[in-house]
C-alpha cells in the first residue's frame, strides 16, 4: 500500500534541511512527499528546495498566508496515496518512523490511523525542566486516551475525508480537533512505538508562554477541553484563597495541595535530566514548579482570549 508524507512549515530555515534529510533516509520510501511553506521570511522555502533537489518525490510548495490547518490540507490534497503520514520540522525521527506508522495500520485494518508519541528531547538545563512540565514520559501515557499529534501521525485517506480534513478556521489546536472528529465518527488510532519522535522544548520563557497561550486559545475558540480549563481556574482560585487566609491550617493545606499538583512534573525531572548531558539537576528541579505555574497562567489567559474570539465570530 502506497503512502504519502505531508508537512507544513513556516520560518523553519534552521531545521529545513534536517526535515528533508530525515524523510529521504526513511527505510520505507514514501511515494509522495509534499511540504507546504506558509509564507516564511527566513529562507525556509529556498532551503527546502535545495535540500530536496534531485528527488522527484518531493513537491515543495509556497502558500503565503495559510495557517497550519490550511497548509496541511493543501499538502494532503496534492497527494493521492491511500495512507497519509503527517509530520513537522524540528522533530527527531528514527529511520523506521514511516515504516512503523504504516505497519501499525496494516496489522489493524479497522484503525483510522496510527501515531507516535511526542517526547521531550532537551539539550539544556532549562529545556530539561520544561520537558518535565510540558511532555509526559512514554510510560506515563495511556495509548487509549492519547490524542495523536500531527507531528507524528498517519491517517487512512477515507477517514480524513470523512472528518472533513483539518479545520482551517482554527489557528491552533487543529490536530486535536481532527482527532476528536475522527473519534466521534467511530474511528480510533493505534500507537506505533517505532514512530515516537523527540521534540526539543522551547528554549526561552517567552517562547514557552506564547506556545501555551496559543494552544489554550485554540481550545477556547473550538470549545475543547473546557472542563480541564475550568478546573485549572478553580484550582488557582482555591490556592489564592488559602494563601490569603491567615490560619496556619490553610497554609499547610495549600502546601499539601501544591505538592500534589506539582508532583507529577517533578517526578519527571530525573528522566529528563538523565537524557541531557551536562544538565544541573538542582537547577532543573527548582525551575520545574516555576515553569508549571507560568505555563498555567499562559493557558488561563489564552483560553479567555480564545473564548472571546469564539463569541465575536
Amino acid at each position: 500500500m502506497t503512502v504519502a508524507v505531508c508537512a507544513t512549515v513556516k520560518n523553519e530555515a534552521a531545521d529545513a534541511a534536517a526535515l528533508v534529510a530525515s524523510l529521504r533516509e526513511q527505510d520505507l520510501e514514501a511515494g509522495e512527499i509534499v511540504i507546504v511553506d506558509g509564507g516564511s521570511t527566513d529562507g525556509t522555502f529556498d532551503a527546502l528546495r535545495a535540500a530536496a533537489a534531485g528527488d522527484s518525490r518531493f513537491d515543495i510548495r509556497c502558500a503565503p498566508g495559510t495557517n497550519i490547518a490550511a497548509g496541511r490540507n493543501n499538502a494532503i490534497s496534492a497527494t493521492r496515496a491511500p495512507l497519509v503520514a503527517v509530520t513537522d520540522a524540528g522533530l527527531r525521527r528514527s529511520r523506521h518512523w514511516l515504516r512503523s506508522l504504516v505497519t501499525a495500520v496494516q496489522t489493524e485494518p479497522r484503525a483510522a490511523g496510527s501515531y507516535g508519541y511526542i517526547l521531550a528531547a532537551p539539550e539544556t538545563t532549562f529545556e530539561a525542566a520544561l520537558g518535565a512540565v510540558a511532555l509526559p514520559l512514554a510510560h506515563q501515557i495511556d495509548p487509549a486516551r492519547y490524542p495523536p499529534s500531527s507531528g507524528s501521525a498517519l491517517f487512512r485517506r477515507e477517514w480524513l475525508q470523512r472528518a472533513g480534513g483539518y479545520p482551517e478556521w482554527l489557528a491552533h489546536g487543529e490536530d486535536l480537533w481532527l482527532d476528536r472528529a475522527i473519534w466521534r465518527a467511530g474511528g480510533w488510532f493505534r500507537h506505533a512505538p517505532g514512530a515516537d519522535v523527540g521534540l526539543r522544548p522551547r528554549s526561552t520563557v517567552a517562547a514557552f508562554c506564547r506556545q501555551y497561550f496559543l494552544y489554550a486559545a485554540g481550545d477556547g475558540q473550538a470549545g475543547m477541553l473546557v472542563p480541564r480549563h475550568v478546573l485549572r481556574y478553580g484550582a488557582y482560585a482555591l490556592g489564592l484563597a488559602l494563601l490569603l487566609h491567615p490560619s496556619p491550617a490553610a497554609r499547610a493545606l495549600l502546601a499539601l495541595l501544591a505538592a500534589a499538583y506539582l508532583g507529577r512534573s517533578l517526578r519527571r525531572v530525573p528522566a529528563t535530566v538523565r537524557q541531557t548531558p551536562g544538565v544541573n539537576p538542582l537547577v532543573a528541579g527548582a525551575l520545574t514548579p516555576l515553569l508549571r505555574i507560568v505555563g498555567d497562567l499562559a493557558k488561563m489567559s489564552g483560553f479567555v482570549a480564545g473564548r472571546a474570539r469564539r463569541l465575536r465570530e
